[in-house]
């Protein structure tokens, strides 16, 4: 696969990108539940390696041995936590007690490795957390309650597996970073604010005279384009956000991170 993100990233891990055989049944079970529609499969997988590619070496590669748990974790997030955050769709914000219990997971997985569980069970909770901040980036599930977009996101959705080689990865400096303070709620505010503008924008793209625009009308200079790819970014940036709260919270090592605003590095211990 050849993804121009690698290059700007992380040259030295795009080699690796291939899937191993092991992990297709785990691909294939990446459905949404039944309470969410959401991205399509493949961006989940996605979304874990290009996440894993901008997280602190130590921390890559240890989690890099265990990335057929953080696909598993993907696609195993509870039901009352899917529900809670369905719910929330349709209210276009994220609640007080969804982002209280987003925080608790991320407490959760610090104490998982302060513990010292095995990182089998850590990448496990980590790719439940990824699954959270994929979902919420996605502006068809943040505006659930549109009926035009709900009608129009089939052909979003194919939209964005048509064209999901082509997103670049841009690193989105607009989101609060935990990395360097910003508490978890704060994060997850400004990522589901974000979803919710590309809302109005979508349906106008989709619907033309009353009719459903077909996916293969757009290109990369479309507002479908435009929109798919920030939101794949941010929903990655947002990920490793969620990860790295839970490192910082044990004393990760933090040693060659690369993403601190103006590039100066702050006190993450």
């Amino acid at each position: 696969m050849s993804r121009g993100r690698q290059s700007r990233i992380s040259p030295g891990l795009g080699s690796q990108r291939c899937t191993r055989s092991i992990l297709v049944a785990v691909l294939l079970s990446l459905a949404a539940p039944p309470s969410l529609q959401a991205w399509p499969a493949p961006v989940y997988r996605n979304m874990v390696y290009d996440t894993l590619l901008i997280m602190p070496p130590s921390m890559r590669r240890v989690l890099w041995r265990h990335q057929e748990h953080l696909l598993r974790g993907v696609a195993s997030l509870e039901g009352e936590m899917a529900s809670a955050m369905a719910r929330d769709a349709l209210a276009g914000s994220i609640s007080e007690d969804t982002a209280r219990a987003i925080e608790q997971r991320v407490h959760g997985a610090a104490e998982q490795v302060n513990q010292r569980r095995p990182f089998s069970e850590i990448a496990l909770e980590l790719g439940k957390l990824l699954r959270i901040a994929a979902d919420l980036a996605d502006p068809t599930f943040m505006g659930a309650a549109d009926p035009q977009l709900a009608r129009a996101s089939g052909e979003f959705q194919r939209f964005v597996t048509l064209h999901l080689d082509e997103f670049p990865l841009v690193y989105d400096w607009s989101l609060p970073s935990t990395v360097e303070g910003a508490p978890v709620r704060a994060l997850l505010g400004s990522l589901t604010a974000a979803s919710m503008e590309s809302v109005p924008l979508l349906t106008s793209a989709f619907w033309r005279q009353g009719e459903l625009v077909p996916a293969e009308a757009f290109d990369y200079r479309s507002v479908p384009y435009a929109s798919a790819s920030l939101s794949y970014s941010r929903g990655v940036t947002a990920a490793s956000y969620l990860w790295l709260a839970a490192w910082k919270e044990a004393h990760g090592d933090f040693s060659g991170y690369k993403f601190y605003r103006n590039g100066e590095k702050t006190d993450t211990q």
